[in-house]
């Protein structure tokens, strides 16, 4: 896509919450101005940080909607309904609708938009705040290939944007939106071990964080397989296999795939729901 193109596009958001803030804070950091970015919500709570970034800010979802190309709908999942139901008057073929909400299907948003919109469901993640997200999306069945193309663009400085069926979301949403948390409480733990043996707790945290970030990127530019990057790691005898072998004893491998089954499944209840109503 022409970078001049991301630059006239106009972008608006109704939602201001975490998802919201850290899909903006990529945009902005590509070819995006403020002054092309509106956001909406009911209260002023969640707003200022937005206005803090040159962003213009409203309480009418209507507003953001007729001043925009591509609308991000960034609410919770049970209140999508009322407010696709609320802009659907305004919403016409120039509309790309990207939803972020989880667990709301393409049928459910397709359902709720006027015949023939253009929806596109994304999961994007909290990393997308500084521009080391991973976001898949699934393309409705009026959006065309170039639909899907303006979105990789415009999200390119969030992170990895990929493109994939739509049942690969509610995994992802169980890998990575979720697997965020899973790696803050992995995060949290590591430095509580490194407190239990005497080290200072800011301290901890803060090599505990850098461990996370450094492993991340050896583990992404490296393209090795986890495995084989863990058993470099490991010296014959040496302190890693004892401590691997602890943490398999407590069985961390397999509460951790269970951990993005029951997200992974959750989602899907989630959407099971919002295609009911």
């Amino acid at each position: 896509m022409d970078p001049e193109m991301d630059s006239q596009l106009r972008i608006g958001f109704l939602g201001a919450g975490n998802m919201a803030y850290g899909i903006t804070k990529g945009i902005l950091s590509g070819n995006v101005l403020p002054v092309n970015i509106k956001v909406s919500a009911p209260s002023s709570r969640n707003l200022g940080r937005f206005q803090e970034l040159g962003i213009s800010v409203t309480h009418s979802n209507a507003e953001v909607v007729c001043g925009s190309d591509v609308v991000f709908v960034a609410v919770k999942p049970h209140l999508v309904p009322p407010v696709l139901n609320e802009v659907s008057p305004h919403v016409t073929d120039r509309h790309v609708v990207v939803s972020v909400a989880a667990g709301v299907t393409l049928a459910t948003l397709e359902e709720l938009l006027p015949e023939n919109s253009v929806a596109i469901r994304l999961m994007p993640n909290l990393p997308c705040v500084v521009q080391e997200g991973a976001l898949l999306f699934a393309r409705g069945s009026h959006a065309k290939q170039e639909d899907g193309a303006l979105l990789r663009s415009l999200l390119h400085r969030c992170g990895l944007v990929e493109e994939g069926p739509e049942a690969w979301i509610d995994i992802h949403t169980g890998l990575s939106g979720s697997g965020v948390a899973f790696v803050y409480l992995f995060a949290e733990a590591l430095a509580e071990g490194a407190v239990k043996m005497g080290m200072p707790s800011a301290l901890a945290h803060s090599v505990a964080s850098q461990t996370l970030v450094g492993a991340g990127r050896l583990l992404r530019d490296s393209g090795k397989h986890p495995a084989q990057l863990r058993s470099e790691v490991c010296t014959p005898g040496g302190t890693t296999i004892y401590g691997l072998h602890t943490l398999e004893q407590g069985g961390v491998r397999a509460a951790t795939i269970s951990a993005v089954e029951s997200a992974t499944e959750r989602a899907r209840e989630l959407g099971r729901r919002s295609s009911r109503k």
